[in-house]
């Protein structure tokens, strides 16, 4: 009888001793498939954050590439040349000399607008197609603060303006507008996308020629 009831504890003892080592084991194999789980998160993770990073980096490269462009791309006016009328002493015909930035890609000079301001006037003004890249860009063929045209100065006669050419842009206004002695004005040239030329004037004090240079 006492080695039945021996045998029966023994019995209960492995029996116990087994499940605990089923336990442990089951245990064992939760922790491992929790530790590739959080592995295979990590990856995951860090694959997302990989591509986000790239394409965060790609975008930044377009952003710098289009704002430099924004800064650097236009037009830049070397000189301005006025022309008088010596009976009324007053400008109403303007010509500015002009190329490219330094670092600009070409210009469809299409693309470019013209402004004039003075004092509580305003006026934008379009390129003359049909009248640029020749000699047959004359005062007398613009219409008055409606359109400007360009003659070649240096380079070809196409509307596209590049590295190392000069073009000479011509304007004028209506008498009505026609500049005064030590009058203020501002003139800028906008190409597209690119930066504004702007340019705060004035002409002389006196006006005693034809041809006044005002800057």
């Amino acid at each position: 009888m006492y080695r039945q009831r021996r045998r029966a504890r023994k019995g209960a003892c492995g029996l116990w001793q087994r499940l605990q080592r089923q336990k442990r084991a089951v245990m064992g194999i939760g922790m491992l498939i929790i530790f590739i789980s959080t592995i295979l998160v990590a990856a995951v993770a860090a694959g997302v954050l990989i591509r986000t990073t790239g394409l965060l980096q790609q975008r930044a490269l377009l952003v710098e590439e289009a704002t430099r462009q924004r800064l650097v791309n236009g037009l830049q006016i070397i000189s301005v040349i006025g022309y008088a009328n010596l009976s009324s002493e007053t400008l109403s015909k303007i010509e500015l000399l002009t190329r490219l930035r330094a670092g600009s890609t070409p210009v469809r000079m299409a693309d470019v607008g013209l402004t004039f301001v003075s004092g509580d006037f305003a006026i934008g003004a379009n390129l003359n197609t049909s009248i640029s890249g020749n000699s047959s860009c004359t005062f007398d063929a613009l219409t008055s603060e409606n359109e400007f045209c360009f003659e070649p100065r240096l380079g070809d006669s196409d509307l596209i303006l590049e590295a190392d050419e000069l073009i000479i842009i011509r304007f004028k206004l209506n008498e009505s507008h026609a500049l005064d002695p030590k009058d203020e004005f501002e003139m800028s040239l906008m190409a597209g996308s690119g930066a504004i030329e702007v340019l705060e004037l004035k002409t002389p004090d006196v006006i005693l020629r034809n041809l006044v240079r005002i800057r």
